[in-house]
């Protein structure tokens, strides 16, 4: 690259970090707020340091942007949870870590870049879009800064770039590193398949004798093994227990129906766009050409200059449009093209593209939905006068079984084992609760999710066995065939890839008369083939042409055989685009993670020092600032 080219550039990131620094300083609005310079700094990174000003000023810029966000303002102790506190040190001093080994290296930028830099700044312009100092010197000292400040911060970060671009120069992964990537996950592969079932199974499933009963009792624990369970007493009230004692008038319904009337009687609806001609005539011989098929809809409104846009009613009933266009337009609910209609705007032809017929629900059909609506709503309200009816109970000592006596609490037993989720186990604060509680333990009235309420008692809790194989016997002996069955498929699949192997110029479609034989296609390393276990894939990448292998899954065993093999083609004008975009990405990427890596190891060289003490009150003047 040429050095003029390289200047062009240096002055583009330049001018970038400018317009950062004058948004940073002036859009939030932050003056006044460093009308006087916060003395000290922060922390020291060789022989830089990190001042007060630029820690407060970041920070603040930091909570605005997230604030922003957020849409809402955060506070200093959000932000300090958020980490930004954090971010922003970090950030400063990787920054300082560079103007340091500017220093150390003797980079820096010459004035005239520096000037070159204002003049082109559009927040330093004044009313004739040129240069106005006074412009840019207001700016500096609402921000809090002197000229001299900013044009040394500015000088700063231009040195800094400058290190950053010799750092990243000319990285790039070589181009067989990335044609090597797509080979991989660019090749696509087609394969055969075949599942083997029961009926492919020679003979019936032998029955089992004892001894392999037992053995297959003795090695599946799991399978017959009683889940820790707790013996549990518990009162509860739900709404809808409550409901159907409740009597709601039928004034109620008729009043909550009337105010759903929309969402129970619809008016029908076309979706229709619409093009109006100049003339009767016009319309007519539009209307004509189009049912003759010399002309289309679409190239009707093209050739009268208009878009979707200007021809697009959307959604309408009878009453948006006239009466004569209503009149043809819900005649009927079929799509297609009706008129031409005289409206008051001329005559016109429309598309219907969708029809929505009204709906008309009677009160009849919905009245038990919404009197059960009606009285879960008022359930709630009796729900709270009986748990406080119980919570002065079971504060007085009663029993559960004294609760229930004497309030609308329902009374209920349950074997709770661990995984259980049906009955009163389904919510989930029940199960919580009974997980918590101890043996006899009295327990406290607690809320279900559908505003429901409850208390329980555990009475005794039994732990994990294995059950008994007496009490179990059909278990086993369903489980023992089964796993004979998946056995003995498994057999017989590996048989046909032995056969296709010994066969000379075999196939599995020699087998097509036995087994559903179907094809998969365009089949990369990422993709997934529906009712095949997950591992097909890397099977299918393993083979060679015309091989077979076998794949076990829970259903029995399933046989692949690779037919073809498509190379990915970087020739392809699809894939050398592809190819450029990824590579370009893949620089980008590596650049960024080299010069991370880099101001990370200058900072652990230089092992900065932090002045935590002074943060923290930089933190407490945010707080009284506002934030």
């Amino acid at each position: 690259m040429s050095a003029v080219k390289r200047s062009k550039i240096s002055k583009f990131f330049f001018f970038f970090v400018l317009m950062l620094s004058v948004l940073a300083m002036v859009g939030f609005g932050l003056t006044g707020l460093f009308s006087q310079s916060i003395s000290a700094s922060v922390a020291t990174v060789g022989k830089v340091e990190v001042s007060a000003d630029d820690y407060f000023r970041n920070l603040q810029n930091e909570i605005s942007s997230v604030s922003q966000q957020f849409g809402t303002q955060l506070t200093i102790d959000q932000a300090l949870q958020f980490g930004l506190d954090r971010n922003v040190l970090q950030r400063l001093v990787t920054q300082a870590a560079y103007e340091n080994e500017a220093l150390r290296l003797g980079v820096s930028v010459g004035d005239e870049t520096v000037k070159d830099a204002l003049l082109a700044t559009p927040g330093f312009q004044g009313l004739t879009g040129t240069f106005d100092a006074d412009v840019y010197k207001d700016a500096i000292r609402r921000s809090g800064m002197s000229t001299a400040e900013y044009e040394g911060l500015l000088r700063a970060d231009a040195s800094q770039l400058l290190i950053q671009a010799a750092v990243s120069a000319g990285v790039g992964l070589p181009d067989e590193a990335t044609l090597a990537i797509f080979n991989y996950i660019g090749e696509n592969r087609a394969f055969t398949y075949a599942r083997v079932g029961v009926n492919n199974i020679a003979g019936a499933v032998p029955a089992p004798t004892e001894a392999e009963l037992t053995a297959y009792y003795e090695a599946n624990p799991e399978a017959f093994t009683q889940p820790l369970t707790r013996q549990i007493t518990y009162i509860s009230l739900t709404p809808t227990m409550v409901a159907e004692t409740l009597d709601i008038s039928e004034d109620r319904i008729v009043e909550l129906y009337e105010d759903r009337e929309a969402e129970y009687n619809t008016p029908a609806k076309r979706f229709v766009e619409r093009i109006v001609l100049g003339s009767q005539a016009d319309a007519v011989e539009a209307k004509n050409s189009i049912d003759a098929g010399d002309m289309t809809f679409e190239q009707l409104a093209d050739a009268r200059g208009l878009a979707l846009a200007d021809i697009d009613l959307g959604d309408i009933t009878a009453d948006d449009i006239s009466d004569a266009a209503a009149e043809v337009l819900f005649a009927s609910e079929e799509p297609g093209i009706y008129g031409p209609v005289e409206t008051n705007i001329g005559p016109a032809i429309f598309r219907v593209n969708a029809a929505i017929a009204a709906l008309s629900i009677p009160l009849e059909e919905v009245r038990d939905d919404l009197r059960r609506e009606l009285a879960i709503d008022d359930a709630g309200f009796r729900i709270g006068d009986v748990a406080d009816e119980v919570i002065d109970l079971i504060a007085g000592g009663a029993s559960l079984e004294e609760v229930a006596a004497e309030t609308d609490m329902q009374l209920g037993s349950i074997d709770l084992a661990e995984g259980q989720t049906d009955g009163i186990a389904a919510y989930a604060a029940f199960r919580e609760e009974a997980t918590a509680s101890e043996i006899g333990e009295d327990r406290d009235i607690l809320d279900l999710e559908d505003g429901g309420v409850f208390a329980l008692r555990v009475d005794g809790i039994t732990e994990a066995f294995v059950k008994p194989m007496a009490e179990v016997s059909q278990a086993v002996f369903d489980g023992q065939q089964n796993a004979k069955t998946h056995e003995l498929m498994l057999e017989r699949a590996e048989q046909i890839v032995k056969a296709i192997g010994v066969s000379n110029g075999g196939s599995l479609r020699d087998f097509g008369g036995s087994l559903l034989l179907e094809d998969a296609t365009q089949v990369t390393r990422v993709s997934t083939i529906p009712d095949l276990p997950p591992s097909v894939i890397d099977e299918v990448f393993a083979l060679e042409i015309g091989q077979s292998t076998v794949i076990e899954d829970v259903f029995g065993a399933v046989i692949i055989e690779l037919t073809s093999v498509e190379p990915f083609d970087p020739d392809n004008e699809d894939a050398a685009a592809i190819l450029a975009q990824v590579s370009a990405q893949k620089n980008q990427q590596l650049s960024q993670d080299l010069l991370a890596y880099f101001g990370a190891a200058l900072v652990t060289t230089l092992q900065p020092t932090v002045n935590q003490a002074r943060i923290d009150s930089l933190h407490q003047q945010l707080n009284f600032s506002g934030n």
